[in-house]
């Protein structure tokens, strides 16, 4: 089978399309027929180096890790999927050497979850980890009906799900997006849109209960005015000085500041695909490559400035 991989560190360069021996499921594994993969901005900050110590240097190195597609076979002690289910799902960015940008891919049943027919592959594949960092955000930060929320980076993959499922609790959502990206987050409806090449969010003269940074564009420091009274600041690129304020934050104030980094959970997967196949949430596709594209692609998501989510076909819907 052939595979996107990278046997060093670098730019998008590094990238190659290899031959790779056909996967064979251990214990508690699947063997899927890759019909769609997603790209996502840890994909090239692995391939850059950026978490090499998190990795421990192993390489050569799969590219991608959220997928949708069909199982072909399955492991000893896999009982919940069988030969033929469609399925989304997530392999460990960190963890596994295996990638989703292949034509099939090894995974663990534990983080897969049937696709329902009504939810195409595309839409599928790009639930899995810009959604579950979503859903994870939200529910530490407690939303609830009623709470007012901002989000920042909305029109990305991250902050588009969360403004979706933010309005669907029946928080009142503030987005905001570059200029480029008013259109697309029109599609998402949020109660009111920023434009921060126009507006500075910083400078909003509302309090809210939940600031949502899924750009990594902002500090603590700079969004606590915007706070209600015992709202949470939450940040999915988190960094030493974001610990360093939850921790404080926990001794000294009500405020809290939430660093987020998204936790695999079948659970979660589940009420996404759920949310998705029934219409509460919508499609945040925005492009479609092929599997030749995939270098072009992590340069241009690298670049910044992304809408919603990016998807690879490698076959076509069955």
């Amino acid at each position: 089978m052939k595979a996107w991989i990278f046997r060093r560190y670098g730019g998008p360069e590094v990238l190659e399309w290899a031959e790779l021996p056909e996967p064979v499921p251990r214990k508690g594994e699947i063997v899927v027929r890759v019909v769609a993969a997603a790209l996502n901005p840890l994909d090239w900050k692995l391939r850059a180096g950026q978490y090499r110590f998190m990795t421990a240097g192993r390489l050569p190195r799969g590219v991608g890790s959220d997928y949708a597609g069909v199982v072909e076979s399955v492991g000893e002690g896999v009982t919940r999927l069988t030969p033929g289910d469609p399925v989304v799902g997530r392999l460990n960015p960190l963890t596994s050497r295996h990638g989703a940008m292949a034509e099939r891919v090894c995974a663990t049943q534990a983080h897969a979850a049937l696709k329902p027919p009504s939810l195409s592959f595309a839409d599928g594949a790009a639930l899995p980890g810009a959604g579950m960092t979503a859903v994870q955000s939200l529910r530490d930060a407690r939303l609830a009906a009623g709470k007012r929320v901002l989000v920042v980076g909305a029109a990305g993959g991250v902050g588009s799900f969360a403004v979706q499922l933010a309005k669907d609790t029946g928080a009142r959502v503030t987005a905001v997006a570059s200029t480029d990206g008013q259109a697309f987050l029109a599609r998402l409806a949020p109660h009111r849109a920023i434009d921060y090449q126009r507006e500075d969010w910083k400078a909003l003269a509302e309090r809210f209960d939940i600031v949502f940074d899924a750009s990594g564009t902002s500090t603590f420091p700079e969004c606590r005015r915007l706070l209600a009274p015992g709202g949470t600041y939450v940040h999915t690129l988190p960094n030493a000085a974001l610990f360093g304020w939850s921790w404080w934050l926990k001794l000294t104030a009500k405020e809290r500041c939430v660093p987020v980094m998204e936790r695999p959970n079948r659970a979660d997967l589940v009420t996404l695909v759920r949310l998705a196949a029934v219409g509460r949430t919508q499609s945040v596709v925005t492009r479609i490559g092929g599997p030749g594209d995939v270098p072009a692609l992590q340069r241009a998501m690298e670049g910044g400035h992304n809408r919603g989510k990016i998807i690879v076909r490698f076959a076509p819907d069955s």
